[in-house]
């Protein structure tokens, strides 16, 4: 079984998927730069105007700066290596002098932001304490937060900007922890909004136990008195909170700096701080230029940049109205967020962007949700208004192209943003849908009774359990129940070209999923304690359209890849899927069971806003046509041979199997308790328990059939001799196809129940004169064995957001689940 790990193998393929697309890791070629035009790589021939840029003051290009840094070398060399630990430089005393005057607080100079966090944040939070993330602060904090998770220091996230919930979290949490602190970015480097700094300041007079912790990065030069960022150019710092930024944006030099309300916070830090003391120092031409910085930061003309930059700001958003772009979030800060929703339309803009000579960034996932891709830009003070007039004007027809290469609508964009649509573009996004044609038919309706079953079962009939009558079985089954995870959607599509020959075949279903389900089972367990500690079972779920269904397995797409409207009849799907997300306000969309390496889908459903996600592998034993058991062992490897003679062949004696018809309702109970039982003992898929209704409906069904293993009369010491496994399969017309089990574990170490039960499917394959056998998911060292074949697939997923995904991520280090 391969899985995709969480994080860093989808982070890895959606960000190489964006360098082939040649809208990341991109190089200047200049020899010389002055100003902010470049040549940008070798395969471009046109300079551009850089609109990427966080050096929102333009000082680096200012000549004291560079003085400064010149200056540090001549006398101080490119490097004094020593740890702080030992010694500094003068520099050092000299910088963290003047920004004590920046800040009016105590500072510490860090080697970098990231080390800056690394170093307080274990200083800071004490065991006792809780600490509270928003869900969209910098990655750098998250990091730093990992080291103390791993002390079992209490963590958990919200959504961005919630303060409702946050207060609500420090009701339920101050009586646990002697201190909360809540982690955020003063203004965000993606969307360019701001942290509620006012609403911050007035929670933690309320109440004693809260704590603030920023991250003010962006803010830092750029505005505030001498300087001193966004959040204290709204508030002077307070005794509760401590304040980490950065010196490599406006600032325009390089390394961080933490700054501390009291002196004895910045002396333990000082002290304590293991990066401040043990990695390499900055170099002195950083710490030359910083003091320039510095003292241009405590001069009046830092008033006077700051006015021209926000100059700036203001009439880059009156081009942005005038263009009528979909700019997502409205602020003062100099980062502009213009929605795409899909990533092909992001990286196609910006490479025309290129092509016309700008040079912006693509918002892409992870730092925003796949769906909500968009052209990410900054403005500075260097920037002319010509330059930012003529920047939107192109970014407005490129937008336009695109949108009209890819039949994407701008009302789609507002959707996917949550934002309104200005009434006149969505009248005439509406005219344009008007007039739109396709080659294709579309046939979508909710029911499996509206659907021609032979025709349904020429495409995907002998798939796996979705059949016309499988599929049949299944919304009788998900219909009606008490609990509302256990009633689904249906949906299916058919969608044929102008000869009425099929191009695509799918159904999809709508329910109500644990978030964690594809995750590692360590963060199951997890999950698992923090839904039973806050009586919440329905913690960290999320409704879901999904391609198939949580009881189905297999490729649930038939899609005629030899037509030419395949790609088509995909978009149609996708945007059916999107659709529906609406209409059910589900969260998210899931794309199941495709087979692992087909690059030329990947690479479709990328482009489309979709991340690929490992399952566990499916498992096929393709033929099932031996005469005897020496014929069925020689098929199998030499210690596969004596695992089967060992613990399944020694036993297969012991057991009476019995096909089961007629089922009485304490025989159905009692398959449900054995199937319980099974399901409590594994989190591979984390999903909610079937209802009983499925196996009362198993029971009736004809193409279901079940297969109980007894132990013989002589050998059975209960009162009642009642079956230590039940297999329930479900037969297509060349399949045999076994999708659960359930087992008395208290006999399965002495009689091996489910390795008989594996085998007697098997058995029951080859007496019912199937072609093969689908074993499905999970155990797959163990049913290898029986010459299964591993099969790899994948997922593709898309979210609303990336809240329930991160906090899932979070769990990958073990904490206490509190609440």
């Amino acid at each position: 079984m391969k899985r995709v790990t969480p994080g860093i193998d989808i982070i890895d393929e959606v960000l190489d998927f964006g360098v082939k697309k040649g809208a990341i890791h991109l190089f200047t070629t200049d020899e010389k730069l002055n100003g902010n035009i470049f040549l940008l790589d070798k395969h471009r021939q046109n300079e551009v105007i850089n609109f990427g840029s966080c050096s929102y003051l333009g000082l680096e290009f200012d000549t004291r700066l560079k003085q400064g840094a010149k200056d540090a070398i001549d006398n101080y060399g490119t490097q004094f290596s020593s740890s702080r630990a030992y010694v500094s430089t003068k520099h050092y005393a000299e910088l963290e002098g003047l920004f004590d005057k920046i800040f009016d607080a105590n500072a510490i100079v860090t080697p970098t932001t990231t080390l800056g966090h690394i170093g307080v944040i274990p200083m800071l939070v004490n065991d006792r304490d809780a600490i509270i993330l928003d869900h969209q602060v910098h990655n750098s904090v998250q990091t730093a937060v990992n080291v103390v998770k791993t002390r079992g220091v209490y963590t958990e996230l919200i959504r961005h900007n919630n303060m409702n919930a946050l207060e609500d979290r420090i009701i339920a949490l101050r009586s646990k922890y002697n201190r909360i602190w809540y982690m955020a970015d003063g203004i965000y480097s993606m969307y360019g909004d701001a942290t509620p700094v006012e609403h911050i300041y007035g929670l933690m007079e309320k109440y004693p136990e809260f704590h603030y912790y920023v991250d003010d990065a962006h803010g830092m030069s750029a505005y505030g008195k001498n300087g001193s960022g966004y959040v204290l150019s709204k508030k002077s710092i307070h005794e509760k909170m401590v304040i980490v930024t950065s010196l490599a944006k406006a600032f325009a030099t390089g390394g961080g700096v933490a700054i501390f309300p009291t002196r004895e916070m910045a002396r333990k830090f000082r002290t304590t701080g293991g990066p401040i003391n043990f990695s390499g120092p900055m170099q002195p031409a950083a710490l030359g230029a910083a003091i320039a910085s510095a003292k241009i930061c405590l001069s009046p003309e830092i008033t006077v940049m700051q006015e021209a930059l926000s100059e700036n700001i203001k009439y880059t958003k009156l081009a942005l109205k005038k263009y009528n772009l979909p700019l997502v979030t409205q602020s003062e800060s100099p980062i502009f967020f213009v929605g795409a929703s899909l990533p092909k339309i992001g990286y196609s803009i910006v490479n025309k962007m290129m092509d016309r000579g700008f040079y912006l960034n693509v918002g892409i996932f992870p730092a925003v949700p796949m769906k909500n891709t968009g052209i990410r830009f900054t403005v500075t003070r260097l920037h002319t208004f010509k330059q930012i007039e003529s920047m939107v004007a192109a970014l407005a027809e490129c937008h336009a192209e695109v949108l009209k290469e890819e039949d994407f609508s701008m009302e789609q964009i507002y959707k996917a943003f949550k934002m309104k649509a200005p009434l006149e573009q969505k009248l005439e996004e509406v005219m344009v849908a008007a007039e739109k044609q396709s080659a294709l038919e579309v046939q979508h309706v909710s029911s499996i009774n509206e659907v021609n079953k032979k025709e349904w079962d020429s495409l995907l009939g002998n798939r796996g359990t979705y059949n016309w009558e499988g599929l049949k079985f299944l919304e009788e089954s998900f219909a009606g129940n008490l609990m509302p995870e256990n009633n689904w959607e249906f949906d299916y599509l058919m969608i044929k070209d102008a000869q009425n020959k099929p191009v695509l075949a799918t159904f999809l279903t709508t329910g109500i999923w644990k978030d964690d389900m594809l995750s590692p089972e360590g963060v199951s367990v997890q999950v698992e304690a923090k839904r039973k500690a806050l009586k919440d079972p329905y913690y960290l779920t999320s409704k879901i359209v999904c391609m198939g269904s949580l009881l189905t397995e297999g490729d649930h797409l038939y899609i005629d890849r030899s037509s030419p409207y395949w790609k088509e009849a995909m978009a149609i799907l996708l945007d059916k899927m999107s659709a529906l997300q609406e209409q059910h306000n589900a969260a998210g969309t899931t794309i199941r069971d495709m087979v692992s390496g087909d690059d030329e889908m990947n690479a479709f459903l990328m482009d489309n806003g979709y991340f690929k996600v490992g399952l566990p592998d499916t498992h096929v034993v393709d033929s099932v046509n031996w005469t005897n058991k020496e014929e069925f062992l020689g098929r199998l490897t030499k210690r596969s041979q004596r695992h089967i003679k060992q613990d399944v062949l020694r036993h297969e004696d012991k057991y009476e199997v019995e096909l089961v018809k007629n089922a009485t309702e304490e025989e159905i109970k009692y398959w449900y308790q054995l199937y319980n039982n099974v399901k409590e003992r594994s989190l591979l898929l984390n999903t909610f328990h079937l209802p009983y209704k499925v196996f009362e409906n198993m029971a009736k069904h004809p193409d279901w059939e079940i297969v109980a293993l007894k132990l013989k009369p002589e050998l059975e010491k209960r009162e009642e001799r009642k079956p230590l496994a039940v297999m329930f399969s479900f037969l297509t017309e060349e399949k045999y196809n076994f999708m659960m089990v359930g087992i008395d574990y208290s006999f399965n170490e002495e009689y091996k129940c489910y390795k008989q039960a594996i085998y007697q499917v098997l058995e029951r394959a080859r007496k019912t004169g199937k072609k093969a056998v689908n074993l499905g998911l999970s155990a797959s060292i163990e049913k290898q064995k029986y010459g299964a074949k591993p099969i790899e697939v994948v997922a593709y997923m898309q979210a609303k957001d990336n809240y329930s995904l991160e906090v899932v991520h979070a769990m990958n280090v073990m904490q206490p689940a509190n609440v």
